[in-house]
């Protein structure tokens, strides 16, 4: 999938896991607004040598959008489906079941799945979530045509992982709190492993999202919750993961893998589409090529 071009960064940012530390924004364990040229994210693996660390601004409406979620959480009015870009809708007589079940919105019985693998230190994962998070929940969720299910790919450093942690805390005191947390920490996002998920951070955005301090203190550090992000991890690198974010779309037709930031909204509805109705016996899958034919035998001398 094809990176966004930003004006002023030059080539895309490329991510080597075995050093995952990004530019900085500020001194180590300072918390302020997100910088207005927060990097992109980027695949893993060994960058080429002319790759460089380039800097761009994020789109204007990101913030605007982050601003507006924390304004809501403070005053206590955030549901549990809305957040940074996802507009609360009005009220249905009739809601599909399990809207909000930890990190899964959506019905349950829904006939398409759409996993998002992200990091919570990836700029590319805060744009997907506030450029086409709102969108994918009015057009596919609410009407229980699909579920989206979040996965932790917590691969660029020790925050990745307590960030993910955060969230599953405050998804086991209340499903709907892991989704406020889940925006919070997007919302709260600027430069990789520069303190701004420090613990007595994660705390202050647990008393944002009202949830029980001492309880989720206890949970940050049992190491259980550290193993499970860890282990989906792990999971998805089995899966074919290979950059984040990455959208995992399955239904009757098949499943689709989409790699990075998407380009536009069609390259997601494509998707679902594609993957919602299956395929007539016999034809291929999605994404999937005819087989070609089998060559003649060489002729006889």
């Amino acid at each position: 999938m094809t990176e966004p071009l930003l004006p002023d960064a030059g080539a895309p940012v490329r991510v080597d896991p075995v050093d995952p530390a990004g530019p900085t924004s500020g001194p180590p364990g300072s918390f302020e607004p997100p910088a207005t040229d927060a990097v992109p994210g980027a695949p893993i693996g060994t960058p080429p040598a002319t790759a460089g660390r380039g800097r761009g601004p994020v789109v204007a409406l990101g913030y605007l959008a982050a601003a507006f979620a924390g304004a809501l959480l403070l005053g206590g009015s955030l549901v549990a489906f809305g957040g940074a870009g996802r507009a609360a809708p009005s009220p249905s007589p009739t809601p599909p079941p399990n809207i909000a079940d930890g990190p899964a919105l959506g019905s349950a019985v829904a006939p398409v799945t759409i996993e998002v693998w992200a990091d919570y230190q990836c700029p590319y994962c805060r744009l997907e979530t506030i450029v086409f998070g709102g969108s994918m929940d009015r057009t596919y969720v609410l009407p229980g045509l699909a579920r989206i299910i979040y996965r932790d790919f917590a691969f660029l450093g020790p925050e990745s992982t307590d960030a993910a942690v955060a969230a599953r805390c405050a998804g086991r005191q209340d499903p709907g709190a892991y989704w406020r947390y889940h925006d919070l920490l997007f919302a709260s996002q600027q430069g990789e492993n520069q303190g701004t998920f420090a613990r007595a951070n994660l705390l202050t955005l647990a008393g944002i999202a009202a949830l029980d301090p001492k309880t989720f203190s206890a949970c940050l550090d049992d190491p259980a919750v550290a193993k499970a992000v860890a282990d989906e991890t792990a999971q998805g690198r089995a899966a074919g993961v290979v950059s984040t974010p990455t959208l995992r779309v399955s239904g009757p037709g098949g499943t689709k893998l989409l790699a990075g930031f998407s380009s536009s909204w069609s390259t997601i509805s494509d998707a679902i589409a594609a993957v919602t109705t299956a395929a007539p016996a016999g034809s291929p899958g999605p994404g999937a090529s005819p087989s070609a034919p089998a060559a003649a035998p060489p002729a006889s001398p």
